[in-house]
């Protein structure tokens, strides 16, 4: 018989199998394994010890004889099973790790005569014919060939020195080889296996005098730390960089980098010897966008590995310790070239790695197989490659490429492999290859196959598992994830589940549908996303829930990494969506760092809650209390309820006070004679009271009104802009669904000045124009704009709408045409500022744009036809970064935001020669976030991140000073504020998710700085007569609503407090009496423009007669 053949008798397939499993444990002594068998103390099916001797388990790896009862086998299998998966996670054979097939194969070999297998004995042919290895398969399946697979590893030659050539021009200028395919192409294998275990001496150049040991890292969640479990050495310098990013400071320094340098060095010397080098492969870098959340880690991670791959600089100049190789999906490569060392390597150590040739997919085919001894049935091949798409018959003479998907090839190596699976006397055979389901449709039926062989706990277990291994996105297509096999258990108290889990994974991983090594576990492929049904239906149904699951894990092991810091944690809306994800019984759970860190974010929310409605909830426990006393107390329980309700609508009056009257209405309800209750009702009535609008499930950070004040925008941390109309009466709606596209959170929205088209960006670094005509129907316009510029911080529009400048976050400031929104077109970068740029602002004539900075400065440009160029140098004077710009009404005035809490005004009359005015205004405890001053000018509202709005006086910039208390009923950061556009609202956006509109209350006069010192009423009533300790007057229209609007500039001249008005009887003449002693008539019949009448009179009051011809 031949080898073939052999392989066919079961107790030959046992006996072959056994000796697979003994060689991957690494061949142990048999002694070794008898010990530890004895250790464990195993009973068999009798309840005696179980006993094995040496001999016993020589026999069975030479196939001499089989186990006479199954207990004994299993004893030794268990011992071996775990010496091997130490070695190798993952089985190079379907079953070998599984005890219920090994229990299967123990029973068909038993069950075989003797005979037949002393009969099937092997022979050498003499033909030198490999014969046929049965026991190990060539192909991979959905996995990617590994290092270790370079044997099998053929159709990739071209590439692979196509690849080789590109580290070799990198040994000699250094910098990134980088590769790029579509998903499937078949990346990982070309620089897991092309590449192998180390180069060989002389691979990179002739000077090459030792191997150079390969490396691979995948970015992950953590793209720092898992390099630091590759290499490490890197390991301190990567954890002092860390420390430093934490504390805000830029790691990047050139000392640092030749620690990098250093640390990677002594790596390779370590693993190839004096003289060596690394490659250093960094596979699947879509990872950095996709899983890893923290900007400043990714540009540290990149570079880090710049250092790795770039000589050290200066007279003593030392090579680079390593190569570094990216590995990168197609669909991900527009995000690489954000970044300068990227886009470098692609000018000349690029390599695409397109479609196989049709001779590369034969030998991708043949010859594995020929390298085990396997045969191929005629006709096999080809039926491969037409079902592939393969021109098998190229149409044009000299074409070499294979009409097909380039990121097919998972699904041709999982084909061969479930038709290896198939195979019949040392065949794959075209039987075996139609029963596996073909091309398309192996995957699935494998898949199926699985599922179908589970119990129902087993397939609840798998298919939490399956989509916990996928990474699903919002708007890019959706990846797989590694996770931790404790990971997947984590947080699972019942025995008998954790069971199924476990048994639910072993079944996933023997069919290859996913993969398992010593420390991760993740799906084979992302093909299997695509190619099996019932798991992308899993993934399209529960695409919110999971969306929510994960950004919610992602945020928890950032509060977890960092000390679980109390200011990370979940409030409001955003932890409400959490809380019903968590609760819902049919939804894959969160790990338990994101359930202790929602648990810890609920108790903070039920404290916060005590503290601000402390009253309310005291009189809820008096209240029980009270339930319980006698009779008699009865009336002392009433009054401490009462005295409760009272005392907690004072306490909210400064954090709530739109809460603070709700207490104190039911209070006036209770007791509507109480002269006290009575009296802090009539003082809140001109207090400002918000109106809550809830929609987005995180951090609310701009909120925008339409010109006509009629409709609102909010842009959101949760990756969305909602549209909302303002009705006239009632309560703000949702308008349609929110705008979802950009991949990071969403920091501007902004309308143009005719408010038909809306502006959005953020995190992802686009601008998205969207048609806005109707509002709720929303349509974007065209593609985004991608400068490759970074985080886009902040939007403004040219009052004309034609030009919209952006700021971002690698310093710059981009001028935009967009006359035509469905065209918009750049136009010029401004340059100047040294870091991100956090805000941008046109003057209201458009003449002028300011710009501020991380950099600590703020800056002028002229606008003239269409064209900016600088105004001098930057606006000195912020101690910190300049977080906010915003131009006054009349264009005089610009205020600035600084993170130290204070707002600066500065007098740009002149605009090439800005003055500060007076002091920075101060009384935020955190950063000021964002400005924006009342459309009459008088008042300049600010958000802080100390969770309030502030409101200031600024009627008379040099007097500027604080108007009312804070407005403070968020839970956290106050990121925006905006007046509408009659004045009469201000909305808040906060960090709990909820966008506050202020209804601010008509008596908020803000003509002077120093308060109002007297008052005076026109006869008609339709004109009204502030005057101040500022040393002025002013003159308010009041309209039908009673609500006062100045009209005209202040009525200037008074050296002293103004302290007496009075209107003579007609109401066109006003004295305005100061106490300088002097007495000035004004001429008012046009408010809008008074003049002062004569000189003044001495004297600090005075008073006209009926006829009002007198004055005494």
């Amino acid at each position: 018989m031949t080898g073939s053949e052999l392989a066919t008798t079961p107790r030959a397939r046992f006996a072959e199998r056994f000796a697979l499993l003994y060689a991957e444990a690494g061949n142990p002594p048999l002694k070794r394994v008898t010990e530890s068998v004895h250790r464990a103390r195993r009973l068999d099916e009798r309840g005696r010890p179980v006993r094995v001797t040496a001999q016993r388990i020589s026999d069975w790896r030479r196939g001499r004889n089989v186990p006479a009862r199954f207990a004994g086998l299993a004893a030794v299998l268990q011992v071996l099973i775990g010496e091997a998966r130490k070695r190798r996670a993952e089985p190079v054979l379907d079953g070998l790790y599984d005890l219920a097939a090994w229990q299967q194969l123990w029973r068909d070999a038993l069950a075989t005569p003797t005979g037949a297998a002393a009969a099937a004995e092997r022979k050498d042919d003499g033909t030198g014919q490999a014969v046929a290895d049965e026991g190990v398969c060539p192909y991979r399946g959905l996995a990617p060939f590994r290092q270790s697979d370079s044997e099998w590893f053929f159709g990739r030659e071209r590439s692979t020195k196509q690849l080789i050539g590109r580290l070799r021009r990198a040994a000699d200028d250094g910098g990134f080889v980088v590769v790029v395919g579509a998903s499937g192409a078949g990346k990982s294998s070309l620089l897991r296996a092309g590449l192998g275990l180390e180069l060989a001496p002389g691979t990179l150049s002739d000077g090459q005098t030792v191997a150079w040991p390969v490396v691979t890292v995948t970015p992950g969640r953590a793209p720092l730390k898992e390099l630091a479990n590759v290499v490490d050495e890197l390991a301190d310098p990567l954890k002092k960089a860390d420390s430093a990013l934490a504390d805000g400071d830029d790691p990047a320094t050139e000392q640092f980098a030749a620690e990098v340098r250093c640390a990677v060095r002594a790596f390779a010397e370590r693993k190839g010897g004096q003289g060596a080098g690394v490659v250093l492969v960094v596979d699947q870098l879509e990872e950095l966008f996709t899983l890893t959340d923290d900007e400043d880690e990714r540009v540290l991670f990149l570079r880090v590995l710049q250092a790795v791959c770039t000589p050290s600089p200066g007279f003593r100049a030392e090579p680079a310790p390593g190569l570094v190789v990216l590995g990168v999906r197609a669909d991900f490569y527009d995000r690489c070239l954000r970044y300068p060392a990227i886009v470098e390597a692609t000018h000349d150590r690029q390599l695409a790695l397109g479609a196989m040739t049709v001779q590369e997919l034969r030998d991708a085919v043949i010859r594995p197989a020929k390298a085990v001894g396997l045969q191929l049935e005629r006709g096999l091949v080809e039926l491969l490659l037409a079902d592939l798409g393969a021109q098998v018959a190229p149409a044009t003479p000299g074409r070499r490429t294979a009409g097909y998907d380039a990121g097919a090839l998972p699904l041709l190596s999982h084909a061969l492999l479930a038709t290896w699976q198939r195979r019949s006397a040392g065949k794959l055979t075209i039987a075996g290859y139609r029963a596996a389901g073909g091309i398309h449709g192996a995957v699935a039926a494998t898949a199926e196959r699985t599922w179908d062989s589970l119990d129902a706990a087993e397939q609840a277990a798998a298919r939490r598992i399956l989509l916990r291994l996928v990474q699903v996105g919002e708007t890019t297509r959706d990846v797989r994830r590694r996770a931790t096999r404790a990971e997947l258990l984590a947080g699972i108290d019942d025995t008998g589940t954790a069971r199924a889990t476990e048994r639910a994974l072993e079944s996933l991983a023997a069919a290859r549908l996913v993969t398992l090594d010593a420390n991760a576990v993740e799906i084979s492929h992302e093909a299997l996303l695509e190619a099996w049904p019932r798991l992308r239906t899993w993934i399209d149904d529960n695409r919110a829930e999971n969306v929510l699951r994960q950004r919610l894990e992602a945020d928890a092991q950032a509060w977890d990494d960092q000390g679980r810091d109390s200011s990370l944690l979940y409030r409001g809306a955003r932890l409400e969506s959490a809380m019903r994800l968590s609760e819902d019984e049919h939804a894959v759970q969160p790990t338990p760092v994101a359930r202790a860190f929602l648990a810890a974010s609920a108790r903070t929310a039920r404290r916060s809650r005590w503290i601000r409605r402390g009253g309310v909830a005291l009189v809820c426990v008096l209240a029980l209390i009270a339930a319980t006393a006698a009779a008699i107390a009865i009336d002392q329980r009433n009054e401490a309820e009462y005295q409760q309700l009272v005392s907690a609508s004072d306490n909210l009056l400064t954090t709530d006070p739109s809460l603070a009257a709700q207490l104190a209405l039911i209070a006036h309800r209770e007791r509507p004679d109480d002269p006290v209750v009575n009296g802090r009702l009539l003082a809140m009535q001109h207090a400002p009271l918000a109106t809550p609008l809830r929609g987005h499930s995180a951090a609310v950070y701009l909120g925008k009104f339409r010109p006509d004040g009629k409709v609102l925008a909010t842009a959101s941390e949760d990756r969305t802009v909602q549209l909302w109309r303002l009705p006239d009466d009632g309560d703000p709606v949702r308008l349609g669904e929110p705008l979802t596209g950009h991949r990071g959170w969403v920091g501007v929205a902004l309308f143009t000045p005719d408010g038909r088209t809306l502006a959005t960006a953020g995190e992802d670094g686009t601008i998205r124009l969207w048609d806005v005509r109707d509002p709720e129907h929303a349509k974007q316009l065209g593609e985004p704009l991608d400068g490759h510029h970074g985080i886009v911080y902040m939007i403004h529009f040219s009052p004309d709408g034609k030009l919209m400048a952006s700021a971002h976050g690698d310093g710059s400031v981009r001028i935009w045409d967009v006359s035509d929104p469905a065209h918009p077109r750049w136009r010029q970068d401004l340059t100047g500022h040294t870091r991100a740029v956090r805000s941008v602002a046109f003057s209201a004539d458009g003449s002028l744009l300011a710009s501020g900075s991380d950099d600590h400065d703020a800056r002028l440009w002229r606008v003239r036809d269409g064209r900016l160029s600088a105004l001098g140098g930057p606006l000195r004077g912020a101690s910190d970064k300049v977080h906010a710009t915003v131009f006054s009404p009349d264009g005089e005035t610009l205020a600035v935001g600084v993170e130290d809490g204070t707002v600066q005004l500065w007098d740009v009359r002149d605009p090439s020669k800005p003055e500060p005015i007076g002091g920075p205004l101060s009384g935020h405890e955190g950063l000021v976030w964002e400005l924006s001053f009342s459309p009459d000018g008088r008042i300049l509202a600010s958000a802080s991140s100390d969770g309030t709005a502030r409101l200031w006086n600024v009627a008379r910039p040099e007097r500027a000073g604080p108007l009312g208390r804070p407005l403070a009923a968020a839970s956290g950061i106050v990121y925006a504020v905006e007046f509408s556009p009659d004045g009469e609202h201000l909305l808040t956006a906060s960090e709990d998710g909820i966008t506050r509109l202020w209804a601010l209350p008509p008596r908020l006069l803000p003509a002077h700085a120093d308060g109002v010192a007297s008052v005076a009423v026109s006869p008609d009533g339709g004109l009204l007569a502030t005057g101040g300790a500022d040393q002025a007057a002013q003159l308010w229209r009041v309209g039908p609503d009673r609500r006062p609007r100045p009209v005209g500039p202040s009525l200037a001249g008074p050296r002293g407090v103004v302290g007496h008005l009075q209107f003579d009887p007609s109401g066109t003449l006003l004295a305005v009496g100061s106490d300088d002693e002097q007495l000035q008539l004004w001429r008012v019949a046009d408010p809008g423009s008074p003049e002062p009448v004569g000189r003044p009179l001495e004297g600090s009051s005075g008073y006209f007669s009926r006829d009002g011809k007198v004055l005494v």
